[in-house]
């Protein structure tokens, strides 16, 4: 699939399965400011590098479509490629503990701290229990889908490159997990989705009077 088309697929999901779970149990609260006014501007950066990632992308393809192996494509380009898909995967995942730090209602899922961890507030989230005491998301589930492992490997900086210039980490069980080119940047797409997703959905919810307005003037926050 497309990059686009991974975006499409991903926000789709998250709009059918999570916020509305999140909306209709009154588990997120109005906060007008949860945009940080660095947000645009990281954004900003955030675009030009999947421009990067694209541009590197397509020589690569150009590369194995005259029958070349990938093997023999430049390795400095290719480990440029997949050290800017690490960090902006990184960026994206930041932006969303931010959104939900400032979004979630906190003290309903039994949450104390102002700073709480991502795992935090997702292991919080999956123990949440409804009025009829049934629980509305699984952990397993969320763990998988805002791939809590890959975003601990990056925040704490635990990952290498394998011997075939996969990115590669270990997970908590010591299962180690490698990802070529096309599958991080599939990761990239999955939570620069969720982010857009959620910006989109919340705005509309919270503060849909300014919601035009603020497509109109953070394009890249409102896809």
């Amino acid at each position: 699939m497309t990059y686009e088309e991974l975006l499409e697929f991903a926000s789709n999901k998250f709009e059918r399965e999570i916020f509305p779970l999140l909306l209709n149990n009154q588990l997120m609260q109005k906060n007008t400011g949860f945009n940080s006014h660095s947000f645009p501007k990281r954004f900003d950066r955030l675009e030009l590098q999947k421009e990067s990632i694209e541009t590197k992308i397509d020589l690569l393809h150009k590369y194995m479509n005259n029958r070349n192996k990938s093997d023999d494509f430049d390795k400095v380009i290719l480990s440029e490629l997949i050290f800017i898909l690490a960090q902006a995967t990184l960026g994206y995942f930041e932006i969303f503990k931010s959104y939900l730090e400032k979004c979630l209602d906190l003290p309903k899922i039994m949450i104390s701290d102002n700073n709480p961890t991502f795992d935090l507030m997702i292991k919080k989230l999956s123990e949440f229990k409804n009025t009829d005491g049934g629980l509305i998301f699984h952990y397993d589930g969320l763990k998988k889908f805002f791939n809590i492992e890959l975003r601990n490997t990056l925040i704490h900086d635990s990952w290498w490159l394998n011997e075939n210039s996969e990115f590669t980490f270990e997970e908590v069980d010591g299962t180690v997990i490698s990802l070529n080119i096309g599958e991080l940047h599939e990761e990239l797409a999955g939570i620069n989705a969720i982010v857009l997703a959620f910006a989109k959905n919340y705005v509309k919810s919270f503060d849909s009077v300014n919601y035009e307005n603020m497509k109109y003037n953070y394009p890249h926050l409102f896809r």
